[in-house]
Parts: structure tokens; sequence; C-alpha cells
């Protein structure tokens, strides 16, 4: 008799653990659909469109020009690769501000299956302006500064694919400018050139800008309205 009751503990003991158990997996399966007990929607970040126009020459290092030209390349290897390298400028610069809000927000982000699709397309275009041109004994100098064009576009969908909330941003209307100066030695140093710095400058405090604006869309309270819809 003894025996036949502590089995009936066990079995009733058992029986309470699997649906503790059950309960636990579909509280924590319905978190990670959500996000988490506060109920932040699951965000998947959709690699965005870059276009982007850069002024060729984008240096005004004549020598490497002349380098260029004479190991076969010319001004279109020079503008692939300033295109390149601004592209992933941009998309690094992307990354690294917009996971950090995320992040303050304690939005969950997922590779797949979220409950919100997050994409960004961008096409821009980096305009050179020229100051002045002032010659010296030993170097030549210009001065100006790059200025930025163009759209950005930024969608949140849902699961279904269906536009939930969408936003067009002019960037020239953003005002971003950036100093440059180049100063060419006419006794063969090298030239002193940030043309390439000013530029990266002034992508970095336009992503800054944009993502500023995508912000009240991307609180988590925003989120979490946006699904309940």
């Amino acid at each position: 008799m003894r025996n036949q009751g502590i089995r009936r503990l066990l079995a009733a003991g058992l029986c309470s653990l699997a649906l503790s158990t059950t309960t636990v997996d579909q509280a924590t399966a319905q978190e990670s659909f959500w996000g988490g007990s506060d109920h932040v929607p699951s965000l998947v970040i959709t690699p965005g469109k870059i276009e982007i126009d850069v002024p060729m020459p984008v240096s005004g290092d004549m020598q490497l020009m002349l380098a260029m030209a004479g190991n076969g390349g010319g001004l279109a290897e020079l503008k692939q690769k300033a295109v390149r390298n601004y592209t992933q400028h941009i998309h690094s610069e992307f990354a690294r501000v917009l996971y950090e809000y995320l992040e303050d927000e304690e939005v969950p982000l997922v590779k797949e299956n979220g409950l919100l699709n997050l994409e960004n397309n961008i096409q821009i275009k980096v305009i050179k302006h020229l100051n002045s041109m002032k010659p010296a004994k030993n170097h030549d100098t210009e001065k100006g500064h790059v200025a930025l064009s163009g759209e950005f576009r930024f969608t949140l969908a849902g699961r279904n694919g269906n536009t939930l909330r969408e936003q067009r941003v002019d960037i020239g209307k953003l005002k971003i400018t950036e100093k440059y100066r180049v100063r060419s030695y006419l006794d063969g140093r090298a030239t002193e050139d940030n043309t390439q710095e000013a530029i990266e400058s002034a992508l970095t405090e336009m992503v800054e800008e944009l993502v500023e604006r995508m912000e009240d869309h991307l609180e988590a309270d925003a989120l979490s309205d946006l699904v309940s819809v």
C-alpha cells in the first residue's frame, strides 16, 4: 500500500511537471515571437540598397592620377573603388548607429521570421564645390566643401509584406557640408588631401541625421502599437 501511494505521488508530480513545462515552453515561445515579456515585436533588418554617385576625380592628387594611368587604370577604375569604399562606409555607419539605438530600446533583432521588417534605401550624390585655388611659392592649395543630395526611404512592413509605415527624407534639405583642402607641392612631395575624410565625415553625419528621423517610428512602444493595429 505504501508503494502504491508513492507511485501515485510520483505520477502526480510528473504530470504537474509536464504541465508546468508545457506552460513555460508556450510562454517562452510567445515571448520569442514577440521579443520579450514586454511584448516588443521582433524586427528583421533587410540589407538596404545604396546608390551613390561621387565626383571624379575624388582626390586632387595628380600624382596618384598619373600613376593609375601609367598602370593601365583611369577615372573609371578610381570611381568604382571610391563607390565601393563609400558604400561600405554607409553600411557600417548605419549598422553602428541603428543597432545602438535599437539596443537602447531593447528591440529584439532576428535574422528571419520577425513580426516586422525594416528596409532602408538610399540614393545619394556627393557634390564637390571649389571655393578657391591659391598658388604659392612651393605649392598650390585648393579649398572647397562637399555637400550631399538625394533621397532616403525607409519602410516598416509586416510579416505578410504589407507596408505599415513609410518615410522619405530629402537628403539635400539636411544641408550637410564638410570642408576639404588639397595642397599640391611643386617639389615632388606627397600631396596633402583630406577630401576622402571630408566625404566620409559628411556621410556619417547624414546617417546620424537619418536615424534620428527614424527614431520616433522605431521606439519600442511605437513598434508595439504598429503590430497591434
